[in-house]
């Protein structure tokens, strides 16, 4: 079982290198498959966990030793394992999305471990988050500045500046990510964004000053609209206000962005919770990321990348077979809705191809009609 997991999870690697590796960088591309196989077996972030999937037979001690040295390398990072599996990636999603196909990216942050904190950019799939670009630094959530957030951006846009530039771009994200930085580069960009913001954030509408904690949505409507308004008290301009009560939510939520359409605003930013789920699915309904004890921003930084490349690896697989006649034989289907989500079914998924030695691959085609569904 372990095998047949590694061997198609290399293959997978391999494809991304046409003229194949060699030397060192072979060996620690076969390392990382492993890692992801144990992560994907496991469903564990552990030193132990990650180090059954390497294919040696080797002693429990030593497969520990090698995962750890693996996270600790410094000849292992995001640019040289993820980015050019993401290249791919993107490139497939952006060329099904076809021509009304939007791209949504959502910026979090999440505690990772006991004394770090992951500051994360992901891409909106099936109600899901892909993870894209992140950084680790010590300290608990909200402890990274508008310029790191500016600073994280940047690099997504500089990295997928060819796949980014085909589709029309939103960004999304919370009340930490409001800056005028962040808004000032999205519109520079021709991004779309909708964050969320403070109730005491000050606004200015002409020369009149409110802030949201003093308006109220007007009786029957679910928001209030205030086009082209001054964002704080540095004035920043071309900013709109909107002021969402949803009746699935206790208060009202303000929100700034550069949506013309107020719906158009309520549409993006109801897609932001997809992030949610992402922080979920790699800490504690499956890997448990939250609880690793790795002590140092690069090897946590590595951590997530392995698990990165598990969970995409599953979002694939789910995807693949999502239509097939194999899903009634793993859980209960009705044709409403789906039981589980694209991710758990693919966790179900790949046990019951092992158990009844069913042949499968990681490769798929994303579907026009549910790129961004929800």
């Amino acid at each position: 079982m372990k095998k047949k997991i590694y061997s198609k999870i290399l293959k997978k690697l391999l494809s991304l290198y046409p003229k194949g590796l060699k030397g060192h960088a072979g060996r620690r591309l076969k390392k990382l498959a492993g890692l992801v196989c144990g992560m994907i077996r496991k469903k564990k972030s552990s030193m132990r966990a990650l180090g059954s999937g390497l294919p040696q037979y080797i002693t429990a001690h030593s497969r520990e030793k090698a995962s750890k040295l693996f996270l600790d390398n410094a000849w292992n990072d995001y640019e040289t394992h993820y980015l050019p599996y993401m290249e791919a990636f993107l490139a497939d999603f952006i060329e099904q999305a076809g021509t009304q196909g939007v791209v949504y990216l959502v910026i979090d942050g999440s505690q990772m471990g006991n004394k770090h904190v992951a500051l994360m950019v992901s891409l909106l799939y099936k109600g899901r988050g892909i993870p894209i670009c992140w950084v680790v630094k010590k300290g608990g959530k909200g402890h990274f500045t508008s310029q790191m957030h500016l600073e994280l951006i940047q690099s997504v846009e500089q990295y997928y500046a060819k796949q980014l530039t085909q589709k029309p771009v939103v960004l999304l994200g919370d009340g930490e990510f409001d800056s005028d930085k962040l808004q000032s580069f999205c519109q520079g960009k021709s991004w779309k964004y909708a964050f969320r913001t403070a109730c005491d954030t000050v606004f200015y509408e002409n020369q009149d000053r409110f802030q949201a904690k003093d308006l109220a949505v007007p009786e029957g409507l679910d928001f209030l609209f205030i086009p082209d308004v001054e964002f704080t008290r540095k004035r920043f301009k071309n900013v709109n206000f909107l002021l969402w009560h949803s009746p699935k939510y206790d208060d009202p939520i303000p929100i700034v962005s550069n949506f013309d359409n107020p719906l158009d605003i309520i549409e993006a930013y109801d897609r932001r919770y997809s992030v949610e789920c992402l922080f979920k699915d790699l800490k504690s309904n499956s890997f448990n990321l939250h609880k690793t004890r790795l002590k140092s921003a690069f090897a946590i930084a590595n951590l997530i990348m392995v698990a990165a490349f598990a969970f995409t690896l599953l979002i694939k697989l789910g995807t693949k077979y999502e239509k097939s006649p194999l899903r009634k034989y793993i859980h209960r289907t009705r044709p409403d809705r789906n039981e589980f989500s694209i991710y758990f079914f693919a966790l179900e998924l790949l046990d019951h191809l092992l158990d009844e030695d069913i042949d499968f691959d990681f490769s798929f085609q994303f579907s026009k009609f549910s790129m961004n569904s929800s």
